[in-house]
C-alpha cells in the first residue's frame, strides 16, 4: 500500500501532464497498489506496472532527472512507454524484440460529435468468448485485452450472426484520477472500411463522458491513417509521440 504522502507527490508529477500520464494516473488509484512499482524524485517518475506479463515500463520527465531511476529497475523483459529522448537515452542498455512510433491522442470534448449508436451493443463478461473469438488468430489483434476491463469500464460490440465483427472499449478508467483511455479497438478484417470502428469508439466515448470524466486519451501507431482519420473526425488530436515496444532493458546497469 503506497502511503498518502508518496501518493500525492507522485500524482503532483503526474498531473504535470495528464494526456501523457493518463495511465500512470489511472495506476496511481488504491485499487492498482498491488500491481504497481514506483521510482520517483521531485521531477521524475518510473513506473513499473506488474498486471501484464511482461510487466510494463513507463516513465515521465528529462532524461537528466530519470537517468538514475532507471538505474534502479530491475533488468528483464518488458513493455515499454517511452518518449524519444527517454528511448534514446536507453539505446544501449535496451535489446528491443519489436518496437513502432506511436501518437498519444487526447479528446477534444466541444469537438467530440453525436453519432448514431444503432446496432451498437452495450458487452459484458458474459461476452469474453465471443471477444476473444474475434481478436484470435490476426496478426493486428489488440495486444493488451484482459477481462478485468470489461467489469472497470463500457465496452460495445456489433454483432452479425450472433458474431462480434467490430469492438471498442477502454484500456484503463479511474473514477479516482478521472482518466480513460478508449482502447481495445478492432473490426474484423472483412468488415472494414465500414465506419464500424467509429460508431463502437463512439459510443464507448459517449459513455465514458457520461461518467464525468475529464482526460480522455488512446493510442495509435503513427502509420495507421485509416484510424487515425477515424479518431480525428471524432474529436482526437495528437498530442505527443513516444515509442512503444517489447524487448529486454538492462537496466541495473545505467553508468
Amino acid at each position: 500500500m503506497i502511503e498518502n504522502g508518496l501518493r500525492q507527490l507522485l500524482r503532483r508529477v503526474l498531473e504535470s501532464d495528464r494526456v501523457w500520464c493518463a495511465y500512470a494516473l489511472a495506476d496511481l488509484d488504491p485499487a492498482e497498489d498491488e500491481r504497481c512499482m514506483w521510482l520517483k524524485d521531485e521531477q521524475g517518475v518510473v513506473l513499473i506496472y506488474n498486471g501484464f506479463d511482461p510487466p510494463v515500463l513507463f516513465a515521465h520527465g528529462e532524461p537528466d532527472d530519470l537517468h538514475h531511476l532507471f538505474g534502479r529497475v530491475p533488468p528483464g523483459n518488458y513493455l515499454y512507454t517511452l518518449k524519444e529522448p527517454c528511448r534514446t537515452m536507453l539505446d544501449q542498455k535496451l535489446e528491443p524484440a519489436f518496437e513502432q512510433r506511436m501518437w498519444r491522442m487526447s479528446l477534444n470534448q466541444s469537438t467530440f460529435p453525436s453519432r448514431s449508436t444503432t446496432g451498437v451493443t452495450r458487452l459484458g463478461l458474459e461476452d469474453v468468448a465471443a471477444i476473444k473469438h474475434l481478436y484470435g488468430g490476426f496478426p493486428d489483434q489488440p495486444d493488451a485485452f484482459h477481462e478485468r476491463q470489461l467489469a472497470m469500464g463500457p465496452f460495445f460490440g456489433i454483432f452479425e450472426n450472433k458474431a462480434i465483427i467490430s469492438i471498442a472499449g477502454v484500456h484503463i478508467l479511474s473514477l479516482w484520477a478521472s482518466v480513460a483511455a478508449i482502447g481495445n479497438v478492432f473490426t474484423r478484417p472483412d468488415r472494414r472500411g465500414r465506419g464500424l470502428a467509429a460508431k463502437t469508439t463512439a459510443a464507448v466515448v459517449q459513455a465514458v463522458l457520461n461518467q464525468g470524466i475529464d482526460t480522455i486519451v488512446l493510442n495509435v501507431a503513427m502509420d495507421n491513417e485509416p484510424a487515425l482519420r477515424c479518431y480525428r473526425n471524432l474529436g482526437f488530436f495528437e498530442h505527443c509521440s513516444y515509442c512503444e515496444g517489447s524487448g529486454f532493458l538492462k537496466l541495473s546497469e545505467m553508468d
